[in-house]
């Protein structure tokens, strides 16, 4: 007869020496902002190969660069005794700085956006980020909001520069800060309609776009075709068509929500299209929420 088995031994080979985890889960919203953090890193390059901080250092220098030259030069004339008013002795300031670094914001935009959605589509990893805490929703407006975040840094920046340079070569620092006061809200504003505007659409084609060079080629085409297109209809004499597209446009939009937060005529090529200053800032809503509800919806339905 044979023997009853005993129990069996416990082996020990498959014993990895895991442990389980005991910490603190932080959740869902701690996931969101981890991942808007990382989004606004990556837009700069951070943590990555110096490869992906060449575009975004180039570009955010340029962008400073002259505010750093608009400093210097007053610098140098009120040693020389130069005494013009701020306005008047710079070609550029508050209202016009932005329309002066467009092209490179739009390049920005085209060189970084990719880097977000076209990269983690083309890699195959959205299945793990949704997976975890987060919501489909929850990782469309974070890696929004983290490129956003980065597009405000670049735009703010020489504001900033230009602002202290302003206030610091005043005789009278608190006078010349309280002049300048009332702009600041125009200048946050415009940049935040920036901001939505060209970030909102850049994310958008990226979203659609898994190759990183379609994704580019699409976001230039996509800011610089209606402006031109526009221009051509109303040549031909379709006006309704013409004016719509110039609300489409993201730098004819750039332009009219200047204008109208800083209180400034609209420029010489917007006049011939007969629209107020504030249809401008209507349509730079419009654009920006559509943006962000295609990208929203692309992620809610993606299949991974």
């Amino acid at each position: 007869m044979s023997e009853t088995a005993g129990p069996a031994r416990a082996g020990s080979i498959y014993d990895l020496g895991y442990r389980r985890y005991e910490g603190v889960r932080l959740g869902r919203g701690a996931a969101i902002r981890a991942l808007a953090a990382d989004s606004f890193r990556t837009t700069y390059g951070i943590g990555h190969g110096g490869r992906a901080k060449v575009a975004p250092i180039i570009l955010g220098v340029l962008a400073i660069l002259p505010a750093v030259i608009v400093v210097g030069v007053l610098t140098i004339a009120a040693r020389l005794g130069a005494s013009e008013p701020f306005e008047s002795a710079v070609p550029l300031g508050y209202d016009t700085y932005y329309r002066s670094i467009s092209v490179l914001i739009a390049l920005f935009c085209a060189a970084q956006a990719p880097e977000l959605f076209a990269r983690d589509q083309r890699h195959g990893v959205l299945a793990l980020y949704f997976a975890r805490a987060l919501r489909r929703s929850d990782y469309a407006l974070a890696r929004l909001a983290g490129f956003g975040i980065a597009l405000l840094v670049l735009l703010l920046l020489p504001m900033a520069i230009l602002l202290v340079g302003r206030v610091l070569l005043s005789t009278d620092v608190a006078g010349a800060f309280a002049d300048d006061l009332p702009t600041l809200p125009a200048v946050v504003a415009q940049a935040l309609v920036i901001a939505g505007v060209f970030g909102g659409l850049a994310m958008a084609v990226s979203a659609f776009t898994p190759r990183r060079a379609y994704a580019t080629a699409g976001i230039v085409a996509l800011f610089i075709l209606p402006g031109i297109i526009a221009q051509i209809v109303i040549g031909l004499g379709s006006g309704g068509i013409g004016t719509w597209l110039v609300l489409l446009s993201p730098g004819f939009i750039l332009d009219g929500t200047g204008a109208f937060l800083f209180g400034k005529e609209l420029p010489g090529q917007l006049f011939f299209f007969d629209l107020p200053a504030w249809t401008f800032l209507a349509s730079a809503a419009v654009v920006t929420a559509v943006a962000v509800g295609l990208v929203v919806r692309r992620f809610v339905r993606i299949a991974v």
